[in-house]
């Protein structure tokens, strides 16, 4: 006994696939339309003038766990750049991006 051909079982499968899909797309549509919790009347509400404050700007705060942070960063580009094989240098600015 011969097996099916593959492609035609693949084929048959997508079809049944996407119309399952678009059966539970039309099922949903329909209980959009149907929904009792929907409000009926849409009354329209008046919008107060709203005033608006520009933000204080912040000055950031850096806490000793940064301060450890950025000295372990400053070690570890330090020991990557030794180990790379540049042992003459002098590291004069490391900013972040």
């Amino acid at each position: 006994m011969d097996a099916p051909n593959p492609i035609l079982i693949t084929v048959i499968n997508m079809v049944i696939v996407f119309a399952v899909l678009y059966v539970l797309g039309l099922l949903i549509k329909f209980i959009h339309y149907i929904d009792p919790t929907k409000s009926k009347s849409k009354k329209p509400v008046k919008v107060g003038k709203v005033i608006t404050k520009k933000p204080k700007p912040v000055k950031p705060v850096q806490s000793a766990a940064d301060v450890i942070a950025e000295k372990t960063l400053i070690a570890v580009i330090t020991t990557s750049l030794m180990a790379y094989g540049c042992r003459d240098f002098e590291i004069k600015s490391i900013k972040k991006l």
